[in-house]
């Protein structure tokens, strides 16, 4: 190993994941993909030609570059995510269960965890606005193989 001045330079060995993961990270800094070009353009499609759901799906997202639609979506997305701190933005209601109180308080529970793992405190507003232009939203969800036990310890 090179020393130098007494300390030994090596690379930093990334610690590796026994996880097993099939999905690539999101980046969620904010940063977007942009078509360049500076104008905007539209047209219907009577043929029909998106013929796969990732068709549309790249459709709708086009479409919510437009200035328009952003600040429409923007408005819809506002009215359905408060942020209050006092109280969620979400909550699951269990009161016609046919169910005793045991398993309801464990459904809530369960239903806070889930919101944990999502972050839904702080992100909440960008998952409703995901799901909202794609019209679906996906999330794999990573258990501890050595202990199941536990449960979901990731969402992705």
């Amino acid at each position: 190993m090179p020393e130098l001045f007494g300390f030994n330079i090596t690379r930093v060995k990334k610690p590796t994941d026994p996880k097993q993961q099939f999905s690539m990270p999101q980046a969620d800094d904010g940063t977007q993909v942009v078509a360049a070009g500076g104008f905007f353009g539209s047209y219907l499609d009577m043929d029909g030609s998106a013929k796969t759901e990732q068709d549309l799906i790249r459709r709708y997202r086009e479409i919510a570059l437009h200035p328009e639609c952003d600040m429409a979506i923007e408005d819809i997305v506002n009215e359905a995510i408060t942020s209050n701190e006092n109280q969620q933005s979400v909550k699951v209601v269990t009161e016609r269960l046919p169910y005793g109180a045991s398993v309801k308080t464990k459904i809530e529970e369960e239903f806070a965890e889930v919101l944990r793992l999502m972050q839904f405190n702080t992100r909440g507003h960008d998952i409703f606005r995901r799901w909202y232009v794609d019209g679906r939203i996906f999330y794999q969800k990573i258990i501890d193989s050595e202990n199941p036990k536990n449960g979901i310890v990731e969402l992705k």
